[in-house]
């Protein structure tokens, strides 16, 4: 465990902390998670939450991506207020469920998404954050030691990114045209989809995406993502 700490406390760029975590969690079984960084005092299944997922289809992420699917999940909110561990199938009898509520919990079965729980992760300030898990299997069947460390690395990693956020926090100075790309950088469209939105080339919005990680002091799309969030340079 403490080479994962000591490792993630080692980095410096936002989207490789994320990263490490997937692998960390990957390496122990896990088979799908999701990273949801909540804009301060806001709803973790809110509109405005920038999501880091993986092992989910985009199918699914694209549903997800829609507000008022979005805002049919009561698992996040559920998951922060119980403050500790708990199973999606926790999380609906933890109701009442509105029609809606019911309807998320169908499609998420429908989608073969059964044995999956949700952790809050606490930063300073209000910073929380939740984190989703999947092992495919019931927790129950899960050794102590993976989870263990599916429960302990996406908290000190939530921890590093905090930290690093509060030494990042002038915002940069970013032209009319960065912006839009980074604004649908943060929800998560593509060059290709970007550039046709703007009606640029492909090329060109690589050369503004590379400008805006440089102003950002990121490498890639997440930590770009996240850092934005943080300063309020996007609304998502």
């Amino acid at each position: 465990m403490q080479r994962h700490y000591a490792q993630i406390e080692a980095l410096s760029d936002l989207g490789e902390i994320l990263r490490t975590v997937i692998r960390v969690c990957e390496a122990q079984g896990v088979i799908r998670q999701s990273y949801h960084f909540t804009p301060q005092f806001d709803a973790a299944n809110s509109p405005e939450t920038m999501i880091y997922a993986r092992g989910y289809d985009r199918e699914w992420l694209d549903r997800y991506d829609e507000a008022d699917f979005r805002l049919s999940d009561p698992i996040p909110e559920r998951t922060m207020q119980h403050g500790a561990l708990l199973t999606w199938k926790e999380a609906q009898r933890q109701g009442p469920n509105t029609s809606a509520n019911d309807a998320f919990f169908e499609a998420l079965r429908e989608a073969g998404f059964i044995h999956g729980f949700g952790l809050p992760l606490y930063g300073p300030r209000g910073r929380n954050a939740y984190a989703s898990f999947d092992f495919g299997v019931p927790i129950e069947e899960i050794g102590s030691v993976e989870m263990g460390i599916v429960r302990a690395v996406p908290q000190a990693a939530h921890q590093r990114v905090c930290v690093l956020l509060d030494a990042m926090e002038a915002a940069p100075d970013l032209s009319e045209r960065e912006r839009e790309v980074l604004q649908w950088i943060a929800r998560g469209k593509s060059i290709a989809t970007i550039a046709a939105i703007l009606e640029l080339s492909p090329d060109t919005v690589k050369t503004y995406s590379k400008r805006v990680y440089a102003k950002l002091g990121t490498s890639d799309r997440v930590g770009a993502t996240v850092k934005a969030l943080k300063l309020g340079l996007v609304n998502v």
